[in-house]
């Protein structure tokens, strides 16, 4: 058995648990793959945006699994087109999540790989996969007698909810905590009457005042708060719900 090899998948987040599932599948595989070969691999999937684990969530799993320390551990994108932007932001995070560490710890050589679509032999793969296609089946066939052009009803009605929560969780926020406090957010609203009936909540993608995440804004009366835990946001919903706000949180100004 050679050295022990780490690795995390990063890839973009989506509402269900496809985008999860889908990972953490390929991980898997890719244990096994190693395993074949005599190497022991240790993989992590992490998410830019939408769906936990968060890339820092991700190196703290790897750091406390492994065992003897880990020398480096590459960090994969599984997703496509590239963002140069979106790239330079990922390795602040990652040089966020270092300084959290004494000088006197050993931390692993962190590196990130070469983007999806730049994968050399790639387009070889994506030419096979089209000489393959008559394998799959027509789109009509998969749709069968599906009455697929008729939506449900409930996506022609308008919710009763006067107050919306939009949520950000995009790379940045994510990357301060935003994904691990959304199920929570969810979890208040449901286990009290008035706030499940006063208040929807959404997800959005970047809302831009990034330095303050998490972030969200309560309408109508349009408020942006900033720099969020959980104690913070139940107080915000239930002031929402009585004279006004009160107490410490931190309520970002527009200029």
């Amino acid at each position: 058995m050679t050295e022990t090899v780490s690795m995390i998948l990063l890839g973009r987040g989506g509402l269900g648990s496809a985008a999860k599932q889908e990972l953490q599948a390929l991980a898997e595989q890719l244990k096994r793959a190693a395993l074949k070969k005599g190497n022991a691999l240790l993989v992590c999937v992490a998410f830019i945006d939408r769906t936990e684990p968060s890339l820092p969530e991700a190196l703290d799993a790897l750091l406390a699994s492994a065992s003897p320390p880990l020398k480096s551990i590459a960090i994969v994108p599984v997703f496509g087109p590239d963002e140069p932007a979106l790239r330079r932001w990922m390795h602040k995070v990652v040089m966020r999540w270092r300084v959290r560490f004494s000088a006197a710890e050993t931390l692993p050589r962190i590196v990130f790989t070469t983007p999806l679509l730049q994968t050399a032999g790639i387009e070889d793969l994506l030419i096979d996969k089209v000489y393959h296609a008559e394998q799959h089946e027509d789109v009509v066939t998969v749709v069968g007698d599906e009455d697929w052009q008729t939506d449900p009803k409930g996506w022609s009605l308008v919710p009763e909810h006067q107050h919306h929560v939009l949520w950000c969780t995009g790379p940045r926020c994510a990357a301060k905590g935003a994904l691990s406090l959304w199920p929570k957010l969810g979890q208040m609203v449901r286990e009290d009457p008035a706030l499940k009936k006063k208040f929807m909540l959404l997800q959005t993608s970047c809302q831009y005042p990034c330095n303050h995440g998490p972030l969200m804004i309560v309408y109508p009366q349009g408020r942006w708060y900033g720099n969020l835990d959980e104690t913070e946001i139940q107080d915000i919903l239930r002031q929402q719900t009585s004279d006004g706000l009160r107490g410490t949180v931190e309520v970002i100004k527009k200029s």
